[in-house]
């Protein structure tokens, strides 16, 4: 399972992810690994958080928990309450040396830790959350690796990936082939929920995106119907320009009640919460979340 570390300060996240595990790959995000109960726990550090707000969304895009470490209130310790409230992650521990108004969020149902080692114990006795059945990867990134060919780095949200899958990259459209893969690290046929995967593939290079089935759920569209629901926190105008953010996708566009226009396609589930960001923002990023219709 994935565990985002999360911090306005990066030399926090970085102390809670070392006393627990061990680095195992970086780049926007750093991962860390740690073995219990037989099974692969991955922390997820937001590395550039607070500069970019991209990495803590990436972060919760792949949190099946959340560990939130504060030393004092600040706007970005508000900010990252927001964005927890904001995707409904209901999983998680609180590390706060001051009290948090978490009354009306979902931060209410945290579990809360003196210290650092206590929480350590939280996320190392975790159990699995239920995953859903339908395959679904977040691919963040792909390479062209010498005498292997390109190769896709991933993490596996829900179902079962195998490796003679046939998938979709979306929302650029795109077959993915399998031709061998890695689960955490390890040779492997299979990669369930949870896992991170390295998958070298028959097709283009991509940016970031989602991999589904050949027969999938998803839409891609550049106008999306639906409600905004601004976030009670976020006090100034939404003027020009936001991003929409759902699943790796930062798209940039125009909101309004009822329509999200974007400058390039998104693929979202129907009744899906896509979040509304103003990036520009000194204060709150995280403007609100776009209901799209079922």
């Amino acid at each position: 399972m994935f565990v985002a570390v999360l911090s306005d300060k990066p030399e926090l996240r970085e102390q809670f992810c070392k006393l627990v595990g061990t680095e195992s790959g970086k780049d926007e995000l750093v991962f860390y690994t740690a073995q219990a109960n037989g099974a692969t726990i991955t922390l997820v550090d937001p590395a550039h958080y607070p500069e970019k707000i991209q990495p803590l969304l990436y972060a919760l895009s792949m949190a099946d928990y959340a560990v939130l470490i504060v030393d004092a209130l600040s706007p970005k310790v508000g900010e990252i309450m927001v964005a927890l409230n904001a995707v409904k992650l209901e999983r998680g521990v609180i590390i706060s040396k001051v009290p948090l108004p978490v009354s009306g969020m979902v931060l209410e149902k945290y579990d809360k830790a003196p210290n650092m080692s206590a929480a350590k114990g939280k996320v190392l006795s975790l159990q699995p959350a239920a995953g859903g059945e339908n395959f679904v990867a977040l691919a963040h990134r792909s390479e062209s690796v010498k005498s292997v060919g390109n190769v896709m780095h991933g993490t596996v949200r829900s179902g079962k990936l195998s490796k003679s899958d046939k998938l979709f990259l979306l929302p650029d459209r795109k077959d993915v082939e399998i031709r061998s893969m890695k689960a955490d690290g390890k040779d492997a046929e299979e990669a369930a929920a949870g896992s991170r995967v390295e998958i070298a593939y028959k097709g283009d290079l991509f940016e970031r995106g989602i991999l589904a089935p050949i027969r999938h759920e998803f839409q891609v569209e550049n106008v999306i119907n639906g409600r905004f629901n601004r976030s009670p926190f976020y006090k100034d105008e939404l003027k020009g320009k936001i991003h929409a953010y759902s699943n790796l996708q930062f798209v940039e566009g125009v909101v309004n009640e009822n329509d999200l226009t974007l400058s390039a396609p998104m693929a979202y589930e129907k009744g899906e919460s896509i979040l509304v960001i103003d990036a520009s923002n000194q204060k709150l990023r995280v403007a609100g979340v776009f209901q799209s219709k079922w």
